[in-house]
């Protein structure tokens, strides 16, 4: 005669395994959040520059090769450079002769640079 067979009887998981799951989701549900908000200030932070008006005051958070020209309050420590002039929708820094120091411009789009919004900023610099 045949045994009918068993039901197989899986064990609970153990309470440990879903601590650990449940800090697992926890965990990388916080990198997504921290890397969602520091994009978005990246983007935000981006976007400053084409609202510069004169009297403005920016630092550079880059280099002289590959400048990342930022809003700053003119009281700042790192405040570096004044906006002299503006020059929507050009490229030529010419303009900024006898005006200013010297010229900068930006091509801004969500990927940074490289769109059609363009503009110059003649620039005082105003470092001691």
């Amino acid at each position: 005669m045949t045994e009918a067979p068993q039901p197989s009887v899986r064990p609970a998981p153990s309470t440990r395994s879903r601590k650990v799951l449940i800090a697992k989701i926890a965990v990388i549900a916080s990198v997504v959040i921290a890397l969602g908000a520091g994009a978005v200030y990246w983007f935000v932070s981006r976007a400053d520059l084409t609202r510069a008006e004169v009297g403005d005051c920016l630092t550079n958070q880059g280099n002289l090769i590959f400048p990342d020209m930022r809003l700053v309050g003119c009281g700042a420590s790192d405040a570096e450079f004044k906006v002299v002039r503006v020059f929507p929708d050009s490229r030529d820094h010419s303009r900024c002769q006898g005006l200013s120091d010297f010229g900068f411009n930006e091509e801004i789009d969500n990927n940074r640079h490289r769109s059609g919004r363009q503009f110059i900023l003649c620039l005082d610099d105003i470092r001691e």
